[in-house]
Order: structure tokens, then sequence, then C-alpha cells
């Protein structure tokens, strides 16, 4: 299982001025890499909607152990 994170920063900063920025946790898993890039890309395109002053700045999917929903 794959979960997806998006990384959001206030905007005039960058990932690495990472105390302006947040990780993002997707409550929903999926089954294959390419769903969890495809939702990742989502979320970040809707940042801007539901934190506003927030720019996505980068996104990964992490592999999940089977039996376990986040880390």
């Amino acid at each position: 299982m794959y979960q997806a994170i998006v990384i959001a920063c206030l905007i005039g900063t960058s990932a690495v001025q990472r105390e302006q920025c947040t990780y993002l946790e997707a409550q929903r898993w999926h089954d294959s890499e390419r769903a969890c890039q495809a939702h990742a890309l989502e979320l970040a395109g809707r940042v801007h909607i539901h934190m506003r002053g927030y720019k996505p700045v980068g996104w990964s999917c992490k592999a999940l152990p089977r039996g376990v929903l986040s880390r």
C-alpha cells in the first residue's frame, strides 16, 4: 500500500526553509504507486484552495508495510 504526501510551504519561502512548510499526509491508501502518484498530484493542485497563502513544493508516495496505516 502507498500513502501520498504533499509538502506545502508559505508563499515566498522555499522547501529548504522547512520551518515555514508542512507535510500533508493523505488519508487514502493506494494499491499501486501509480495511483498514489496521481492522487498526490491532485492534492498538490488543491493546496491553494484549502491552505490560503501556501503552495505545494513537493510530493512523494510512501510505501507502507503490511498491517501499518502510517509511519
